[in-house]
């Protein structure tokens, strides 16, 4: 038994094996690169509520936008996100929230109700860009 061209078939097999092993690899990179960058730009979609008009509210400036990154809670309490200094705003008016990549404006019961483009909003209901929102005299623009 000839091991001189035993052992240059084994060359020649470990060889080809790290080239596969390469091109495998570069394949995986190229597909992760190439779907990566369609990742991102789903994820930088940013929603945010222009403030229209802040009511007798100095901690909104009309023009302002509160961004929506998660959850945010709307009312009287102090522990709301955005905290609403108007009678007709119950102590936990409403939230939004994102769902599915989409907004949702959700009534918490209110006394008063939550106006969304004119009608009183009862639940919930997904927002889409230059709704108008109203709690008491502040109203907002989902942007």
């Amino acid at each position: 038994m000839d091991f001189s061209k035993l052992s240059l078939i084994f060359k020649v097999v470990i060889i080809a094996i790290i080239y596969i092993i390469i091109f495998t690899a570069l394949k995986i990179m190229y597909k992760d690169i190439k779907g990566g960058s369609k990742g991102r730009k789903e994820s930088i979609r940013s929603f945010g509520l222009e403030i229209i008009e802040p009511g007798n509210n100095q901690s909104l400036r009309k023009g302002g936008v509160i961004p929506i990154k998660d959850v945010i809670t709307i009312g009287r309490k102090s522990d709301n996100v955005v905290v609403l200094n108007d009678p007709y705003a119950s102590s936990y008016h409403a939230k939004v929230y994102i769902k599915n990549g989409e907004c949702v404006l959700e009534d918490l019961e209110s006394t008063n109700g939550t106006i969304l483009n004119g009608e009183r909003l009862l639940g919930k209901e997904y927002l889409t860009s230059g709704d108008e929102i109203a709690i008491g005299s502040v109203s907002f623009k989902f942007i």
